[in-house]
């Protein structure tokens, strides 16, 4: 079944596919079909950071996380949050936190990219991320996509 193509002004749900908020009449449309499964999961308070005493993660902390960023946090890297490893951004080693205010989503690729090269990340606020190049360009990364925050360097020293 499709979502109702006017949702209302506040949404009560989400359809997880799509990533769309959902009116009322929506949902029960839904539960009146027969052919339909309605998962009702409660509120999750994303601004909640009760940290744990392990590295591993726990499911209720990775839901938290995914469902603030959507997607890996690199710059401009569409890979949904849901298939991407949860980097502690102050490493559990040297004292950080297994919690969400200390965990970002980054696909496989760029986690490497942060842990083997330059790539260096600091969380500005919670969703909110300013990447800083191998060859310092700045970048903030954050719910409404990528932004460069300096020029590319001009390949004519003259200009």
């Amino acid at each position: 079944m499709k979502p109702d193509p006017n949702p209302v002004a506040n949404p009560v749900g989400r359809w997880a596919d799509k990533q769309v908020p959902v009116s009322t009449a929506q949902i029960k449309e839904w539960l009146r079909a027969r052919d339909t499964t309605v998962i009702v999961r409660p509120v999750i308070d994303l601004a909640d950071c009760v940290p744990v005493d392990s590295y591993e993660i726990p499911d209720r902390i990775r839901r938290r996380v995914e469902l603030r960023d959507h997607q890996c946090r690199f710059p401009g890297c569409p890979k949904q949050a849901t298939r991407c490893d949860l980097d502690h951004a102050q490493p559990h080693g040297q004292g950080g936190s297994t919690c969400p205010c200390n965990l970002v989503p980054l696909c496989r690729r760029h986690h490497r990219a942060k842990t083997f090269s330059r790539w260096r990340y600091l969380i500005v606020l919670p969703g909110y991320y300013l990447w800083t190049s191998p060859n310092n360009r700045h970048f903030l990364v954050g719910p409404e996509g990528t932004r460069a925050l300096d020029p590319p360097a001009s390949p004519d020293p003259e200009k």
